[in-house]
């Protein structure tokens, strides 16, 4: 956390004096800046979802990375090195995804947060999981503020009285204006009765309004805060090491805003995202706290420039975690521990999923397995975007898999024709890759066909096709029942309310099959050729 403001808590003013160990800093000037230079260091994670608890190793890797306490170390570091002020910014989709976050409704995450030093957060989509209501009640909790410009409340030019378009932060003599950004494909991407009488509008207009706004008060730097990212195809390896071959939302938006910022931080996708848009340098880190970013702004003359910039690993080898926040979250894990730790399954093998999340692989396959059964339905469809993360050979605890299921999405019973189902797998095929998954289905398609036409055939697992005018029904999370994530035509079908959860229904499913759980097999999707929709 940020340890020089007045309103830190007392157990990090007495962990500074008792002196902890650093994370390896950037270089710096080893003198005081003149007056005349403003100096600016902005501290930023994205897509936290819930991870505060220590974190093992990512894949590929063996040293264990993230964790609030951990990365609240890496924060005191990065600001107690820096001869200016330092903010520390979140782009966003912080509470959603593990049970010490979920079980407490979010109030484990935001009560680390605030022990964190949080300066600001960008509001994500999945900020909006639990409602309204619940996010208002999390907000009111936070001593940060929650930003979203271009969010209104539908019909008027009125925001909503809970979340603020921009925040002014003063430190250390510098003040710092932060403009947030929601993701404006939010109801597409939620459960939409979950934003209802809200409207999401284009980014750049409403970043440009408020960089007048905050510029008119009076600021030494403008940074955007936004819940939308990008992706490279070079992400680059050391920290600061440029990213290369990068498009997407958040370039598309930083190159269309005519106000001029100093700095966009972004998330939403989870990648290393290291470039510049047109004039403005742009940076997003990995998610789950295992990343965050350091970018330093010097403003002399009336101009301002980057002097340093990466995309660091938030090591727990590199540092001694913060205390402070350490007894935070055990106080919350304590609370929680009893229904998290319960084994659920014991997996015969990992059930790993693909790095960019698409193609067709077991453990994807278990869950429409278990959608299927759990709605009693001949068939269902899940979409890749909603599998959060594998699971390990061996026992399997809830922890494990509110991090696999945290949505809470009820599941329906959903009757549909042929042609509605058959739409949908061509929405699931819409980037020539599979994109999510099936059960009860054997779908034929050709990749190297145009868009909305690559379905060859539909088929049920015993090999009967399913005719345009046949009726289905399907077993579908209500976030896809609804027609999220562009699957229309499903929410056209009728749907019957099965009292159930996605979560539960896996854990009832796994249960039921014999142990260890052997891995479903692939090959559900099978593209022209021969081959299957499976990864490679």
């Amino acid at each position: 956390m940020n340890r020089f403001r007045s309103t830190a808590p007392l157990g990090v003013a007495l962990a500074l004096l008792l002196g902890s160990a650093c994370a390896p800093s950037p270089p710096t000037p080893a003198a005081a800046a003149p007056s005349a230079v403003k100096r600016l260091r902005v501290v930023h994670t994205n897509d936290v979802h819930g991870r505060i608890l220590p974190q093992p190793p990512r894949s590929g890797e063996t040293r264990p990375a993230g964790g609030a306490a951990v990365l609240a170390a890496h924060f005191d570091s990065a600001a107690a090195r820096f001869p200016g002020a330092t903010i520390f910014l979140s782009a966003g989709d912080d509470m959603q995804g593990t049970a010490i976050s979920n079980l407490s409704w979010g109030r484990a995450t935001i009560a680390a947060f605030n022990a964190m030093g949080y300066d600001a957060a960008a509001t994500g989509n999945h900020e909006f999981d639990w409602g309204q209501d619940t996010l208002r009640a999390r907000i009111r909790e936070s001593r940060f503020p929650w930003l979203a410009a271009n969010l209104f409340q539908a019909g008027t030019g009125r925001r909503p009285e809970w979340v603020k378009p921009y925040a002014i932060v003063e430190r250390r003599g510098i003040r710092v204006g932060v403009v947030g950004v929601a993701l404006p494909r939010t109801p597409e991407v939620v459960v939409p009765g979950r934003v209802a009488g809200l409207e999401f509008r284009p980014a750049a207009p409403a970043i440009d309004q408020a960089v007048r706004e905050v510029r008119a008060a009076g600021v030494d730097f403008v940074v955007v805060t936004m819940h939308i990212g990008a992706e490279c195809r070079v992400p680059g390896s050391a920290p600061e090491e440029e990213s290369r071959e990068c498009e997407g939302e958040m370039l598309d938006v930083a190159r269309a805003l005519t106000e001029p910022v100093d700095l966009v931080v972004g998330g939403h996708t989870h990648l290393r995202v290291l470039t510049t848009a047109g004039t403005v340098p742009v940076v997003e880190a990995a998610a789950h706290t295992a990343e965050y970013s350091v970018t330093d702004l010097e403003r002399s003359g009336g101009r301002t420039r980057v002097t340093y910039r990466a995309v660091r690993t938030s090591y727990a080898d590199e540092v001694t975690p913060d205390t402070s926040v350490a007894r935070v979250v055990g106080e919350w894990e304590a609370r929680v521990r009893s229904g998290s730790q319960r084994t659920v399954a014991t997996l015969a093998a990992e059930l790993p999923v693909t790095e960019n999340k698409r193609g067709e692989y077991a453990l994807g396959n278990l869950i429409a397995d278990s959608f299927r059964q759990g709605a009693g339905a001949e068939a269902s469809i899940i979409n890749n975007g909603s599998i959060r993360r594998g699971l390990p050979a061996g026992p399997v605890d809830y922890g494990l898999i509110y991090e696999l299921q945290p949505f809470q999405n009820a599941i329906y019973r959903v009757e549909v024709t042929g042609a509605q189902l058959r739409a949908a797998l061509e929405n699931a095929l819409s980037r020539a890759e599979v994109d999510a998954h099936v059960s009860g289905l054997i779908v034929t398609y050709d990749p190297r066909a145009p868009a909305g036409s690559r379905v060859r055939s539909v088929r049920r697992s015993n090999g009967s096709e399913i005719g345009a005018q046949e009726r289905v029904t399907l077993g579908l999370s209500e976030f896809m029942a609804q027609g999220g994530d562009r699957y229309t035509s499903l929410s056209a079908g009728r749907r019957t309310a099965t009292g159930q959860v996605d979560l539960n229904v896996l854990v009832d499913y796994l249960r039921t099959l014999p142990q260890p759980v052997q891995p479903p097999a692939v090959g559900r999707w099978r593209a022209v050729g021969g081959s299957s929709g499976g990864p490679g």
